[in-house]
């Protein structure tokens, strides 16, 4: 698996190791809320169209798996930036540089690195953000469990994005599903959200 593959999936890692419906206690216009953290419907709706364009699509195809998977991302994203923060972690935009470019030199060329993302559904223009959570996670997991195995300390990472997820109990807008602390992920959207989305 490449370097750039392995990057993509950490999300994905970290879901499958972690791995009653209320409204959404943010303005109208919030697709999720992280704690005091607004993930916007505009910030997800930009994210999705980015990857349609970079797919070849139309920003109007309806694609509902991607939405859900993005918005998974965002959430998850905000949740493991608490812990960073709380352990004091920080990645410098230096680090991410020199990252991206150790990922374009073993994928052989930019081109072939941003085709390589594109697959895992993530657009050319977010890759830095996905190598930032990357070098993230992995600093976490280091704070969280200095002498551990790297397996044991990916296992203490997921323990604490689960614990920082249940403390925060993160809000989903009911028209994108509801939110599971436990597996760090979406569930499946309410069959009846009319009495429950939030005044437009």
């Amino acid at each position: 698996m490449t370097t750039a593959r392995r990057r993509a999936m950490i999300p994905v890692a970290i879901l499958a190791l972690g791995l009653a419906v209320s409204a959404c206690s943010g303005s109208a216009g919030d697709a999720a809320l992280v704690g005091n953290n607004h993930v916007t419907e505009a910030s997800l709706n930009s994210n999705v169209n980015e990857v349609l364009v970079a797919q070849g699509f139309s920003e109007n195809k309806s694609d509902p798996e991607l939405v859900k998977n993005i918005l998974n991302w965002l959430v998850v994203m905000d949740l493991l930036d608490q812990v960073a923060a709380d352990n004091n972690v920080a990645v410098t935009q230096g680090e991410i540089d020199r990252e991206y470019a150790a990922e374009v030199k073993s994928a052989g060329s930019a081109a072939a690195l941003e085709a390589a993302y594109l697959k895992q559904g993530v657009a050319p223009s977010q890759i830095s953000e996905r190598i930032r959570f990357a070098l993230t996670a992995q600093k976490v997991a280091k704070a969280v469990a200095p002498n551990a195995t790297p397996e044991q300390a990916t296992a203490d990472l997921v323990t604490a994005v689960v614990a920082k997820s249940k403390a925060v109990n993160p809000e989903v807008n009911p028209r994108f599903g509801t939110w599971d602390s436990e597996n760090l992920q979406l569930g499946e959207t309410p069959s009846d959200v009319s009495t429950v989305l939030p005044a437009q």
